[in-house]
């Protein structure tokens, strides 16, 4: 048997480098721990919870001679494919062979086949279809094509596989929309390149969709793969269109290029090329045509800071004291009560005229393609979804393959339409230094944005801080609300925030102290990180708030008072006894 053959028996597979990884039968397995691969003629299968190979063949009910590959099998028919002409008469088939081979066949006039093609008309595969449809994926092959069909998409290939291409082929894609699926080799990557030469100027549109996993389309879908119909959707509607420059840009392309994607330039045409100009929505921090993350804990405010944003950019108004681009906003409020955001609104000041498009509901089944035809119709500066996982539904945050394939459509979203897009995110447990590491499932999520917000609710306020791509990262910053309007503003950086509430609270110390104190002593008597304490003390000694005096060695410690003496209060009251001084006592000098 084969690893594909194997493959069918067991539950939850999926692609995983070189092979796959699946439930193991052999045990109870929540976390698929069975890896599956092919080596040297047999499959080979590995548990890493410690299942035998024996104890998951019996599982499966087969024989541990099951996992050898038979070297010399007889061919045998697997598949026939029947390109038919335009009235449905078959004109030849290709058939499939197992081992791994193709024939073709024509029929003859005694009810059989004649296994050549001499004299016979060559057309696409799935011909009558292709004339009714609006939209023809064309892949590399007959199973490729049969897979899209079994997606709900109408997909036709060229006869002979890659370079067979003929350019009278594409008379029968005139004003259609073409999405190119290419393998994801060298060969194929040339043949959807010749194909959208081919068609450029026929049909309506040309695009060249790349997957993001599997060799071909049958391998990245179901059931070994991870594709979906609504994820080749979104693919397809994220990819951008193939032009006349890009056409031009391949004629000239080195051979590395047209074998491989790859455009390499030398260290100085590098150098000589001019910078490259970023455009901001939010000045310094959301570019323009950019992906980015809004993170905070639930109950701390990213769905009112999101709301203040779409408010400022729909009206190009200042937030948080920096410049925004004007523009239409389209808001997706996945969990929002629509009562809330009605209400928000109003207290911001809106008064509706402001191009703001507010979806208050679940997403749809279809929400990438759904997103994708509404930024097309409204031309958004911005696009809010909030929360990003109500959208994209990936099971497992975690999972960097998982997360990456959820956002890339996105991205391409982002960059085709130049609309900057603010998903909005939980924060993990816990309270990290580096901001980056506090986002749940953050290698994924941080490695895809160009910016990374992140809110906090601290014991005394609130902050906001930036990780960018481009521009400098915002630091940590206390974040001002409105009660009344639910509106934001900047603060002071957190650092001085705190150091400003530590002098405060040292102040307060020693006015009811009679003495100098030490720095322990005010450490044990406010509250704060000590690093915070130093540096207030610092800042009231400079401003000749605080008296310090001793030399900070072993024996002269350093001490703390304040520059005047303040008379103790009577026990019990508010007054304080003031020493009356005689006369006589007084420098009159």
């Amino acid at each position: 048997m084969t690893a594909l053959e194997i493959l069918p028996l067991l539950k939850h597979v999926c692609p995983r480098g070189n092979g796959w990884v699946a439930s193991c039968p052999a045990h109870a397995d929540s976390n698929p721990s069975l890896s599956v691969s092919e080596s040297d003629g047999r499959v080979l299968l590995h548990c890493h919870a410690g299942c035998t190979p024996q104890a998951v063949m019996n599982a499966l009910s087969l024989k541990m001679a099951d996992l050898f590959i038979d070297s010399n099998p007889q061919p045998k028919i697997i598949a026939t494919y029947a390109y038919r002409d335009e009235h449905g008469k078959v004109l030849f088939e290709v058939v499939r062979f197992d081992p791994k081979n193709f024939k073709q066949r024509r029929p003859d006039s005694q009810g059989g086949w004649t296994w050549n093609l001499n004299g016979t008309r060559r057309v696409p595969y799935h011909l009558p279809e292709v004339l009714e449809a609006v939209l023809v994926l064309v892949c590399e092959g007959e199973r490729d094509c049969e897979t899209a069909q079994r997606l709900s998409f109408v997909a036709t290939c060229n006869p002979g596989g890659a370079g067979k291409w003929q350019p009278e082929y594409a008379t029968f894609l005139k004003g259609k929309q073409i999405a190119i699926i290419p393998d994801a080799d060298k060969p194929g990557k040339k043949h959807a390149r010749d194909v959208a030469r081919a068609v450029i100027g026929v049909a309506e549109s040309v695009k060249i969709v790349e997957l993001p996993s599997g060799k071909d389309l049958s391998e990245w879908a179901a059931p070994f793969g991870t594709g979906t119909a609504k994820e080749l959707q979104a693919l397809i509607s994220a990819s951008p269109e193939i032009t006349a420059k890009d056409i031009a840009r391949w004629q000239t392309a080195p051979p590395s290029e047209l074998a491989s994607g790859f455009r390499f330039a030398t260290l100085g045409e590098l150098m000589r090329e001019p910078d490259a100009l970023v455009s901001w929505l939010v000045e310094g921090v959301l570019p323009t045509d950019g992906l980015s993350l809004l993170a905070a804990k639930p109950k701390v405010g990213k769905s009112t800071l999101a709301r203040c944003l779409a408010l400022a950019v729909a009206r190009g108004e200042e937030f948080l004291g920096r410049m925004v681009a004007q523009g239409p906003v389209i808001y997706l409020a996945l969990e929002e009560k629509r009562s809330e955001v009605k209400k928000h609104f109003l207290d911001l000041g809106a008064d509706g005229t402001e191009p703001i498009y507010i979806h208050c509901a679940a997403a749809p089944q279809d929400a990438l393609v759904a997103l994708h035809d509404e930024i097309k119709l409204h031309k958004p500066a911005l696009v809010i979804i909030d929360p990003i996982l109500r959208m994209t539904r990936v099971k497992d945050a975690n999972d960097y393959a998982q997360v990456s394939n959820a956002l890339e459509p996105l991205m391409s979203l982002a960059r085709e339409y130049g609309a900057h897009l603010l998903m909005v995110y939980h924060l993990g447990k816990g309270e990290r230094s580096d901001a980056s590491e506090s986002i749940l499932g953050s290698t994924a999520f941080f490695a895809a944005v160009d910016t990374a917000v992140i809110m906090k609710r601290l014991e005394h306020e609130r902050t906001i801080q930036s990780r960018q791509r481009y521009g400098d990262d915002l630091p940590e910053t206390v974040l001002n609300f409105d009660p009344e309007r639910r509106a934001v503003s900047l603060g002071p950086q957190r650092s001085e925030a705190e150091n400003k509430r530590v002098a405060e609270a040292i102040l307060d110390f020693l006015r009811v102290s009679s003495e100098a104190k030490t720095e322990q002593e005010i450490d044990s008597a406010v509250e704060g990180r000590n690093a915070a304490k130093r540096a207030a003390l610092r800042q009231l000694v400079d401003g000749e708030r605080v008296k310090r005096q001793g030399n900070g060695r072993r024996g002269s410690p350093y001490t703390y008072e304040l520059p005047y003496s303040c008379p103790p209060e009577i026990p019990g009251t508010r007054v304080q006894v003031i020493p009356i001084v005689a006369e006589s006592s007084i420098n009159k000098g």
